[in-house]
């Protein structure tokens, strides 16, 4: 794939997920709510100037259980999401993130979620699979 990665935004923490939520996963929140929130995006090129980004959630709960009923509800496409970060501070048009690039990864009682699009150029469904795939096993946010 030959990516490296590219500039950042900063990190942003919350208390409040339920502000930074919607849909389905909204709901979620009110009912259980978080104990913290952090979200990056990260942007990944090539040689080329094919370049994604990546947003990255963590987020915390009380328990593991609430935290695997959470990931169930994160996992089922279509339930809608945690807010990512605009891309603007990353000097990029607003990126519409679809799902369908998307990973999560369970850590004690946090849930490192990432899903990534193409911004420049072009990936392929698979590179961008990847990339997710990646940056959902780093260190959480």
């Amino acid at each position: 794939m030959g990516l490296r990665r590219l500039p950042q935004s900063e990190k942003v923490s919350a208390i409040d997920c339920v502000a930074h939520s919607f849909g389905e996963v909204h709901e979620f929140l009110v009912r259980r709510p978080c104990t913290s929130l952090d979200r990056i995006l990260f942007t990944v090129g090539d040689d080329q100037g094919n370049t994604a980004v990546v947003s990255v959630a963590g987020v915390e709960f009380r328990d593991r259980s609430t935290l695997w009923k959470f990931k169930r509800l994160e996992d089922r496409h279509g339930t809608r999401d945690v807010t990512a970060l605009g891309s603007s501070p990353l000097g990029m048009h607003d990126v519409h993130f679809t799902g369908d690039h998307y990973r999560s990864k369970p850590r004690g009682a946090a849930l490192t979620v990432a899903e990534a699009e193409t911004v420049f150029g072009t990936h392929d469904a698979d590179d961008l699979d990847a990339i997710a795939e990646v940056e959902a096993v780093l260190p959480r946010p």
